[in-house]
């Protein structure tokens, strides 16, 4: 199995917390698709307090089925592993390409990355079907929600 992200966006909903907030996918060659994306943000405050939704559907025919719901804490989770294997499968590879700390606050005018994220494909079981999917994640500082990134991909038989 394989899989490619087709579309990401990421959008700011709060412009007094969030000083820079860019997202990008990125080809491993012209003729493949989406194979990883990078991210960057800016904080215009120190942040202790920040809680997140995952949402991970995917859509397989004409049914679309919400495979998990999450609320986090992320400065809890940011030092410990999640026990999900979705979770932690996201965990692993986040901790590789950023430069998140391992504990809160994030810093305000530091600039935090994701440095081209993939998925690991090796872990999507051969036995999985063919369908799209959307992983959207929504980031609440103080119970406002200060920004979300949506990513739509496709996993496929190679």
């Amino acid at each position: 199995m394989d899989a490619s992200m087709t579309r990401i966006d990421c959008p700011i909903h709060s412009q007094g917390l969030v000083q820079n907030f860019s997202c990008r996918l990125h080809r491993k060659s012209p003729n493949s698709g989406f194979n990883s994306f990078s991210a960057e943000f800016f904080l215009r405050k120190d942040v202790s307090d920040a809680r997140g939704v995952y949402l991970f559907s995917f859509k397989q025919g004409s049914s679309i089925i919400n495979y998990t719901t999450m609320e986090t804490d992320y400065c809890h989770a940011l030092s410990a592993l999640q026990s999900q294997f979705l979770y932690k499968m996201i965990a692993d590879e986040l901790r590789r390409v950023s430069n998140f700390p391992l504990h809160c606050p994030f810093k305000m005018n530091k600039r935090y990355f994701i440095n081209e994220f993939t998925i690991n494909t090796k872990l999507i079981p051969s036995y999985a079907p063919e369908m799209t999917f959307t992983s959207d994640c929504n980031i609440f500082v103080k119970k406002r929600r200060a920004i979300q990134m949506t990513i739509h991909g496709r996993v496929f038989r190679r």
